[in-house]
């Protein structure tokens, strides 16, 4: 296939939009550099920023952390060459297939590229035109249609300060006025009440509670900078802030950019997460002066820190529900980064040889985890059982009196977090001190990252070698093939394993597909997906089954019924789409 080609001097109409750093919800890195990054999938585009201080790094970089960052946008290389953008616009847990440019969710933004035959067209070479990711660049903070082409090899290209950086896909560049990519964190403070004193050890800047949880903090006791950990929660200037007034009534209220929904793919049926400081002391002490988890055991399930904290959703800021639970305590405390001594990020602070990439604030630990089962533990091992995740103290809104939305689910804009009213031992009741470090919007994941969770404990969840989708679980069959089954990784299975299309019926609107699996599916998408296509030379797309029915034959087989809408697919095929 031809490689990328960049034309010089592309005729772009010079205008500028209404669209500035300003307007960028969603920023990547730290510093007082920054550049606005716009993805245009051909008429939707979508805009993130990124910051840095020091040395420029390159494109390709900064592209990479927002990846990592973002849970809705994936992006695929070849050769040096970004070829492949793909967005989950509805938060649905779309699975993208990097090869075909396509996702088993059809509303996901997705586009690879790819030749088309056109032999009419202007480009053409030999009848075909090559669709490729145009990558742009023009100096200023506000996004602007003037300018100018180079080369996709974003690794060669360093940034440039107050610059936007444009990846357009089509066959002409046509860019289109961006949207702010949400941000899954707390967008905005609606209001906040504290009475406590900004000092080394306290913070009374509400706007601290916004963007991700806190990723390293400063003290002596831990021998100067540290890694938030469980042995080590954030505290002090700039980290958390503290919710303090002796008369009561201390409090903030958060925004989202969006509305946090009650998705049924939401791991653990949790909904959104609450970071504050709770920590736990070890037989180390409150710190371990950055040295080694693995040396410092966790002897007691008594927070420090635990400061509770009443917490309320609401939709529209003025009537509140009260969630069940509080904020800051009973809860797993904040992991900023993956234990990695294999693979430390020096860049977090010179000597790091523990730490590695940053968790996901959106990615809860089961609720069910309490600090007793950490109990005996060293701290390394309690951070590998996060499982990836920041921890927090996860909330499910699903029995809340809530309004739904178009799809029939829950959901809230804004969350309250204020001071409990809590009777000492003499009698006496006195409002908490709570600690609010940031809100998080959990991201839902595949049904088979789910059945994953749902089959296997906190203590082995985490291992890399039960999670692959290839591995070979206990009863002799690929995790991923028992996923699609319904079975659980003990489950037996019969040396005839019936696992087959029983049927296809092709209809006007809708296609019905029935199957025999050995045990009963469930209505949680389980990672079965039906390709369709046109043509065998453009790829396939994907497209989600629903489940219908599925019945108990006399055999011990269960038949499936299965759902997927027509559209226009000639050929069909089954496939496992597992992440």
């Amino acid at each position: 296939m031809k490689k990328i080609v960049f034309a010089a001097g592309v005729a772009i109409a010079a205008s500028v939009w209404g669209f500035s750093f300003d307007d960028i919800h969603y920023w990547v890195g730290e510093g007082t550099n920054k550049i606005g990054i716009a993805i245009d999938w051909g008429g939707t585009a979508k805009a993130w920023g990124y910051r840095w201080n020091g040395t420029a790094p390159k494109l390709g970089d900064a592209i990479r952390a927002i990846v990592r960052e973002d849970y809705r946008l994936k992006m695929g290389e070849s050769g040096g060459y970004i070829v492949f953008f793909g967005y989950d616009v509805a938060d649905s847990a779309a699975q993208f297939d990097v090869g075909a440019g396509t996702s088993s969710d059809i509303s996901a933004l997705a586009a690879i590229q790819r030749t088309i035959y056109m032999p009419d067209h202007p480009y053409a070479w030999e009848g075909y035109v090559y669709q490729y990711w145009n990558a742009l660049r023009n100096a200023g903070t506000s996004y602007s249609t003037s300018s100018y082409s180079y080369t996709a090899l974003a690794d060669n290209e360093t940034l440039q300060g107050n610059t936007w950086y444009s990846f357009a896909y089509g066959i002409e560049v046509d860019l289109h006025v961006p949207t702010a990519a949400e941000t899954p964190y707390g967008f905005s403070v609606v209001g906040c009440h504290t009475t406590a004193q900004k000092n080394l050890y306290t913070e009374n800047d509400p706007n601290v509670v916004l963007g991700r949880p806190t990723d390293t903090a400063y003290d002596e006791w831990a021998g100067g900078t540290f890694v938030v950990s469980p042995a080590c929660p954030a505290f002090g200037e700039g980290t958390v802030l503290t919710l303090e007034d002796l008369d009561g009534g201390a409090y903030v209220t958060i925004a989202f950019d969006h509305d946090v929904v009650d998705d049924p793919a939401n791991p653990f049926g949790v909904d959104f997460i609450v970071f504050g400081n709770a920590g736990l002391p070890s037989d180390a002490g409150m710190f371990y002066n950055n040295t080694d988890p693995a040396s410092a055991k966790c002897v007691t399930s008594q927070y420090s820190f635990d400061d509770p904290g009443v917490v309320e959703v609401s939709q529209d800021g003025i009537t509140w529900r009260k969630c069940n639970g509080y904020a800051d305590t009973s809860a797993m405390p904040t992991l900023a980064r993956v234990y990695a001594p294999a693979n430390p990020d020096t860049s977090i602070y010179e000597g790091n040889a523990f730490w590695g990439e940053p968790t996901n604030p959106c990615f809860p630990v089961d609720p069910a985890i309490t600090m007793e089962d950490c109990l005996g533990l060293t701290f390394a091992e309690i951070c590998r059982r996060y499982n990836g995740s920041a921890g927090g103290r996860g909330f499910d809104i699903s029995a809340l009196d809530l309004p739904v939305n178009a799809k029939g689910r829950k959901w809230f804009r804004y969350v309250r977090i204020a001071s409990a009213e809590l009777e000492n031992e003499d009698g006496d009741t006195l409002p908490s001190t709570p600690e609010v470090d940031a809100v998080a919007d959990v991201a839902p994941v595949s049904g088979y990252r789910n059945w994953v969770l749902d089959n296997f404990t906190w203590d082995k969840a985490w291992q890399t070698n039960l999670t692959d989708a290839a591995a070979i679980a206990q009863n002799g069959l690929p995790n991923g093939i028992n996923c699609v089954y319904g079975l659980g990784p003990n489950d037996p299975v019969a040396t005839d394993v019936p696992f087959k299309v029983a049927s296809f019926e092709p209809g006007e609107t809708e296609h019905i597909i029935k199957m025999r699996s050995p045990a009963e599916l469930t209505a949680r998408p389980k990672g079965l997906v039906v390709r369709e296509t046109d043509s065998l030379g453009v790829g396939w797309k994907s497209v989600m089954p629903t489940l219908m029915s599925s019945e108990s034959q006399g055999d011990g087989t269960w038949l499936n019924t299965f759902t997927v809408p027509k559209d226009y697919g000639v050929f069909f095929k089954l496939a496992l789409d597992t992440e």
